[in-house]
């Protein structure tokens, strides 16, 4: 699933609306009626790979679902035509929130098992983002200054002032930025393409969306793949804390493989040799107090370096509330929950990159040693960050999702219990969790939505869902937790890959398919993918 001035970025980052309220879309609205036939032709430019055999459509949407002939935005669709005679349509979404959809499916034309090609896919653009009637946040109210434009800028960009941006923008657009919009979204595609029941797959954040979609319109969910599961419980302050938590494993992980593979790599023979190279090229890159956050298997007080300035002034001062100080300790946040990314270090980015599969690894190790080798032979590093880029607009709708629709209320007192945490050596993991738990991410931006309780009790078939039992992007916890919402079967897998299907796995894949072609699931576990 980036960083504002220094001191106002810690927050968001962490985790990956004070002008006013709108009023939220009411939970209880009719499916949406039938439209006009929806004309498919060539897809925006940059949108879709060429060849791929990918067309796109443009359909009109309620911008507010509660006022159906008020103002209306555009959702741009993806499609893949079935082989021969179709067996149904399966819409898929990549997760976020605020992924890029439209080339979901052609990019996984070769990974994903052949059967798929008898069905009609579909993925729609998600509202807010590019190539659909996109938030647009490109200069503050008063129209003087521009505000930052590159991704890692505007994901770690103060939240109250991205908020005024784009309200001046557009009015009353960014408080429908939801998960329940952007499902009521999918069924009026559904609608316009006459189609009675959509089948689903999502990843990621794409597995609430699913789970709220089935939850609003049972009557035509179809077949349901929720891969690697947001849980609902924790929608969205405890889901990024976790993930601090679950990012740990992952890299212990990481680090085993690397010493494993010496021989080749020539990055330590131990997790914790390779972990203190790690932490070297990273300092030497200039994001030294980054690594100081990422604890290896031993304890915080085994790290070298000083605590960055927010923490190391409270945990020598105390924490005092004053705007200077929660301002820094929101960047902090911020930056912690892009991963590292806002620092623009190249090897925190691919390091990201590299627990959302395994398949990565070796990749990430190369490029680690090249650098290790010659600190200037960033160029692999670099490229491995680069699979994990997203638009601008994917880091808006991502703030406005989880700042819209925040469940969990924050807990400011835990800021000074993080510090101390920290300066006296104890789990920094944990301490970061208390960091994003203190709800500094989105600033006075309060909620203006409830999240929908999902229930997936009336669906006509149960959903699969898919889970790493070491996820390092959405823990573990929440594959049951979402599996007893929607009365679903949960097949948990080995390992940690984010997003378990296609990755060729055997296992996994002939259970996607055969729940597909029956409904039913007859396994419960799945080794690891293995490497390619």
């Amino acid at each position: 699933m980036t960083s504002a001035q220094r001191a106002a970025g810690v927050a968001a980052l962490l985790v990956a609306g004070v002008f006013g309220t709108t009023t939220a879309v009411p939970a209880l609205l009719a499916p949406a009626a039938a439209a006009p036939a929806v004309a498919f032709g060539d897809c925006p430019e940059g949108a879709v790979p060429a060849g791929a055999g990918v067309q796109c459509a443009v359909v009109e949407v309620p911008m507010n679902h509660a006022d159906p002939d008020g103002a209306q935005i555009e959702l741009t669709v993806s499609r893949v035509r079935a082989e021969g005679s179709s067996r149904g349509v399966i819409a898929a979404n990549p997760g976020g929130p605020g992924a890029d959809a439209l080339d979901y499916w052609a990019r996984r034309i070769d990974s994903f098992p052949a059967v798929l090609a008898q069905y009609d896919r579909i993925a729609v653009q998600p509202r807010g983002m590019r190539w659909s009637t996109p938030l647009d946040c490109a200069v503050k109210p008063d129209g003087t200054e521009p505000a930052p434009v590159g991704v890692k800028e505007v994901a770690l960009r103060p939240r109250d002032d991205m908020r005024a941006t784009c309200e001046a923008a557009l009015p009353g657009y960014l408080d429908t930025i939801t998960t329940e919009s952007t499902a009521r979204d999918l069924d009026a595609v559904r609608a316009a393409l006459g189609v009675e029941r959509l089948d689903y797959l999502g990843t990621s954040y794409g597995t609430y969306l699913g789970a709220v979609y089935a939850t609003l319109f049972p009557d035509h969910t179809g077949r349901m793949i929720l891969d690697s599961n947001v849980n609902p419980d924790w929608v969205w302050t405890e889901e990024f804390a976790q993930q601090q938590v679950a990012g740990k494993q992952r890299l212990d992980d990481l680090f085993a493989w690397i010493a494993e593979h010496d021989g080749e790599y020539r990055l330590g023979t131990t997790p914790l040799q390779v972990y203190r190279n790690w932490v070297r090229l990273v300092a030497d890159q200039g994001g030294g107090w980054y690594a100081n956050l990422t604890p290896p298997p031993a304890a915080v007080s085994d790290l070298p370096g000083a605590l960055p300035e927010p923490l190391a002034e409270i945990a020598r001062d105390g924490f005092n509330g004053s705007v200077e100080q929660i301002g820094k300790v929101q960047n902090l946040t911020r930056t912690l929950v892009a991963g590292g990314a806002s620092a623009q270090v190249p090897l925190l980015g691919a390091t990201t990159v590299a627990t959302y599969t395994r398949a990565f690894w070796p990749n990430f190790a190369r490029a680690m040693a090249d650098a290790n080798a010659d600190p200037r032979n960033t160029g692999k590093l670099l490229a491995l960050e680069g699979a994990g880029s997203s638009d601008p607009t994917g880091q808006v709708v991502f703030a406005a999702i989880t700042c819209n629709e925040n469940a969990v209320e924050p807990r400011p007192e835990l800021i000074a219990a993080a510090a101390a945490t920290i300066a006296s050596g104890g789990s920094a993991m944990e301490a970061r969790a208390n960091l994003v738990r203190a709800g500094m991410n989105c600033g006075s931006w309060r909620p203006v939505a409830k999240p929908v309780a999902v229930d997936g009790a009336a669906l006509q078939t149960p959903p699969l869902l898919l889970q790493s039992r070491h996820d390092a992007l959405t823990a573990y916890e929440g594959g049951p937790a979402l599996a007893r919402a929607v009365h679903g079967r949960l097949i948990t897998i080995e390992g940690g890959d984010h997003g378990t299907f296609g990755r060729g796995n055997a296992a996994v894949d002939d259970a996607v398919v055969r729940y597909l072609e029956t409904g039913a699931v007859e396994i419960d576990r799945a080794e690891q993918a293995p490497l390619p």
